[in-house]
């Protein structure tokens, strides 16, 4: 469909379909009018063509509604909106044809009201820098405007806020999306995190500089989702990538399986940060990735607030494996381990929990890990579980440590492929070595417990290592470091925000401090560079003057 969106310029959009518009007007007009409406049309052209097609006074103002059948709510269409948007997010069957009485539908009424003009600006909104006056509280009311009308994204200058919806919104992004924005200048279109994707794509290959895309906030706020969109989008646009993308695209369940935990806050809380380097050919073709992992939050293994559980790939495990699984890792039942153990250890997500375990094992192959791999990693999480369960026992002269069970023992022996007297060995005594010799003496039974545990936080550190090795042993295009071929890069940095808990530890304090950091970085390159260039400009001019 073509159209002029009131400036005089034509634009075009391939998918079309049929609108029907309700007229809400004092005379008799059609029962509805119908209008070829595509992806890119906006409310002010829709109002535009339908004003036309019914025969209404022009130079009259008119404003679109959305009537959505929850309690018959209308929601006023902004200028810059896109209709088609808001009836992808329809029922299937009023998006075909939606008369009044599926009970979604557009009404089309006269506008009386002057103080409509600002909000119909859709430069107001989309970017909060065109807001008449910028204050605390009008930066808060524009985006509490445009999260009500599911407008999650909004421009700050070359800044996107993303305010977290807390559910998948489909439409946002449809892969369609992904070609829409290619080649789009920041602004144009509605906002969007594709849109920074594709501004960053493009300053690469045009200044032939490596790019980077740092997103902040706090925990919760949707900063690995909206990362893991940013990847999906910076891999599309590179073309004859060799299968490449499926395997950055896979690396992202993995990560998230294990280093993600439900916390009181999220769901889905990232527990390490991470840089995500893409490396790209100057022609744009994607070559490689390479990921990097920061502070590990090692100690959620053994100890955590009561309301928060441990990684998801443990409960992936334990509720997804088959029974030959089970079987063979000797996997319990959740609440049977310490490490998981919890007063109201409830899993009423078992569903999404066996499904989100066979999409770990569909990710794995992805990045390259086989299927002998695979069993290796998950016998040592159990094993990490069941090191959890060892408890210690002292002889009344306190010389005498004694650990046990047997049984977890054996199973700890025959999941780490150790000698079980190795492993006795290991849990109770520590060495002492001096210039003539070395000494072996037992461990108090307070030291007893911190060894294990401090075992257990080690062997998952090396297996997170270990997994993030392999991952990018998998995107590395040998080929091009061999020929020492020249690239470029884009760098997605995902660390997770400012934590206050009830007990903080030093891996909160380095998170903070990492938080902290990054916010100076932050306000150092838009804040204070962009008053330097102010204060220079200015002298320039004076300068000038005189």
């Amino acid at each position: 469909m073509s159209y002029t969106d009131g400036s005089g310029r034509p634009e075009h959009n391939g998918e079309a379909r049929v609108v029907q518009i309700y007229p809400r007007l004092p005379r008799d007009t059609s029962t509805y009018c119908p209008l070829q409406v595509s992806g890119g049309d906006t409310a002010r052209a829709v109002i535009h063509n339908a004003v036309i097609t019914l025969g209404l006074d022009a130079s009259q103002r008119y404003s679109l509604l959305e009537v959505r059948k929850s309690g018959g709510e209308e929601r006023l269409l902004e200028a810059g909106d896109h209709p088609l948007e808001r009836v992808l997010l329809w029922p299937r069957k009023a998006q075909r044809w939606h008369p009044q009485s599926e009970g979604h539908y557009f009404i089309l009424q006269k506008d009386n009201s002057a103080g409509n003009q600002l909000q119909s600006d859709r430069g107001g909104y989309d970017d909060l820098c065109n807001l008449q006056t910028v204050t605390e509280e009008s930066i808060l009311k524009a985006l509490h405007n445009r999260f009500y009308r599911l407008n999650i994204y909004t421009y700050a200058s070359n800044i996107l806020i993303a305010i977290n919806p807390n559910k998948f919104l489909p439409l946002y992004y449809n892969p369609k999306f992904v070609k829409k924005y290619e080649n789009q200048p920041l602004g144009k279109l509605s906002p969007h995190i594709f849109a920074i994707a594709d501004v960053a794509f493009r300053a690469m290959l045009t200044r032939q500089k490596n790019q980077c895309i740092v997103l902040s906030g706090e925990s919760g706020s949707g900063k690995t989702e909206s990362s893991s969109y940013l990847i999906h989008c910076l891999t599309a646009l590179s073309q004859n990538s060799s299968g490449l993308e499926r395997t950055v695209l896979g690396a992202g369940p993995v990560l998230e399986a294990f280093g993600n935990a439900k916390t009181a806050e999220n769901n889905n809380s990232s527990r390490f940060g991470k840089f995500i380097q893409l490396n790209y050919l100057e022609s744009g073709v994607i070559r490689g990735a390479v990921i990097e992992k920061y502070l590990l939050e090692k100690c959620r293994l053994v100890s955590r607030d009561q309301r928060e559980r441990n990684y998801h790939v443990f409960y992936y495990l334990l509720v997804g494996a088959s029974k030959e699984e089970k079987e063979e890792f000797r996997l319990l039942e959740p609440q049977d381990y310490l490490y998981l153990k919890q007063d109201d250890l409830h899993l009423d997500d078992k569903e999404k929990l066996r499904q989100e375990y066979k999409r770990l094992h569909q990710a794995m192959e992805m990045v390259g890990f086989l299927s002998s791999t695979k069993k290796h990693i998950f016998s040592i999480l159990s094993a990490i579980l069941h090191l959890g369960n060892v408890t210690y026992s002292q002889s009344e002269d306190a010389e005498v440590l004694e650990v046990g069970p047997a049984d977890v023992l054996s199973t700890l022996s025959d999941l780490l492929k150790v000698k079980k007297e190795l492993l006795v060995k290991t849990l109770t005594k520590k060495r002492e070595v001096t210039a003539t010799e070395s000494v072996d003496s037992p461990y108090t039974l307070q030291e007893a417990y911190k060894v294990r545990d401090s075992m257990a936080k080690s062997l998952y550190g090396a297996l997170f290592d270990w997994i993030v090795l392999h991952i990018n042993h998998a995107m590395l295009n040998r080929r091009d470091m061999e020929e020492s071929v020249s690239c470029l890069s884009i760098g997605v940095l995902d660390m997770f925000g400012f934590e206050n808990l009830k007990t903080n530890s030093f891996e909160q304090l380095c998170i903070n401090y990492t938080n902290e950091r990054l916010q100076c970085y932050i306000n150092q390159h838009i804040f204070t560079l962009k008053q330097v260039c102010v204060i220079l400009f200015f002298q320039d001019i004076q300068e000038c003057w005189h």
